[in-house]
């Protein structure tokens, strides 16, 4: 009987997680030594790594377990959350508002970059843009265009602690031109509502947040997703065209695709510490490409690392 490692780490590791978790919360280990592991972080690296080097050998379960123990170890003082020291540098005290709006004469770039806080990007019909954002500390910056828009919310990022400024925005971007879209975000929770947008690229650079991006009716020519310690979701419908490729480190990646929508993914299914649930959804499976429904309207190439990745989950994507 072969035995699926990736869910042998992901259960060592879940565990692990709640059981360090459970400590620190409960004074069995300090908070400091806690916030002070986090110094020797390439060692999640390494020990992933040497999993991937044993998992065709007969040390594959040994280097699992392992790995699972130490991110396990280390993401259970995340889970915790090290009250009154551990901290990603944003606090909720946005209390200024700065506002602008414009229109786009032709094919548009339009840039985000935000630090600390909540972006969310609608869409409209028309040519017209707008950016309402709330801000503490220094106000972000706001550059525009005929065929081109730029916000940064500037160094206003803390990594452990230290931080005082937060962020809020609320961006709104016409349908009728054509947008090369890319958004950066740090410790921030995005949702990106592109309905009937189109978009020669959609490029999207997330640590330590969530990010959903909706795309119903919208076509993507190129979406191109890295993730870092954080949460990705993606909600199409049978009017969506999209291609492109999905990284996510030590994260989580859900996809809605309704039934009878193309669907093609390319995913090495080799990999111990990426799981995913695709084996059980009765999908075609040839060398590393899994296919669902006619044609392909959604193409995806997909990889990850403590990471798991869902096809249409119970409860829909966020």
């Amino acid at each position: 009987m072969r035995m699926n490692t990736g869910l042998v780490f992901w259960g060592v590791t879940l565990i692990t997680a709640g059981v360090v978790a459970l400590a620190v919360q409960a004074g069995a280990i300090d908070q400091e030594s806690a916030r002070q592991s986090w110094r020797f972080w390439p060692v999640i690296i390494i020990v992933i790594g040497l999993a991937v080097i044993a998992a065709r050998t007969q040390f594959a379960l040994i280097a699992t377990v392992v790995a699972g123990l130490v991110v396990g170890g280390m993401a259970g003082t995340l889970v915790a959350g090290l009250p009154g020291g551990f901290s990603l540098g944003c606090v909720d005290n946005a209390d200024e508002t700065v506002s602008e709006d414009g229109s786009f004469d032709a094919d548009a770039e339009v840039d985000l970059n935000l630090n600390c806080g909540e972006l969310n990007v609608t869409t409209a019909a028309g040519s017209d843009w707008s950016v309402e954002a709330r801000y503490s500390g220094d106000a972000p910056e706001i550059a525009s265009a005929a065929d081109s828009l730029r916000v940064d919310s500037g160094d206003n990022f803390s990594l452990f602690g230290g931080g005082d400024a937060d962020q809020s925005w609320d961006v709104t971007l016409p349908t009728d031109p054509t947008i090369d879209l890319s958004i950066e975000v740090n410790a921030s929770s995005s949702h990106l509502a592109l309905d009937d947008a189109t978009l020669s690229r959609l490029s999207v650079g997330a640590n330590a947040g969530d990010v959903a991006i909706q795309v119903p009716g919208a076509s993507v020519a190129e979406l191109s997703v890295e993730a870092n310690a954080g949460s990705v979701s993606i909600d199409v419908d049978d009017g969506t065209e999209l291609a492109g490729s999905i990284e996510m480190n030590a994260g989580s990646l859900d996809l809605c695709v309704p039934d009878g929508v193309g669907l093609a993914i390319t995913m090495p299914d080799d990999n111990i510490t990426f799981s995913h649930n695709l084996d059980d959804l009765g999908m075609t499976h040839e060398g590393d490409v899994w296919r669902m429904g006619s044609g392909d309207a959604i193409t995806l190439s997909i990889e990850g690392n403590a990471a798991g990745f869902t096809l249409n989950p119970d409860g829909g994507c966020s």
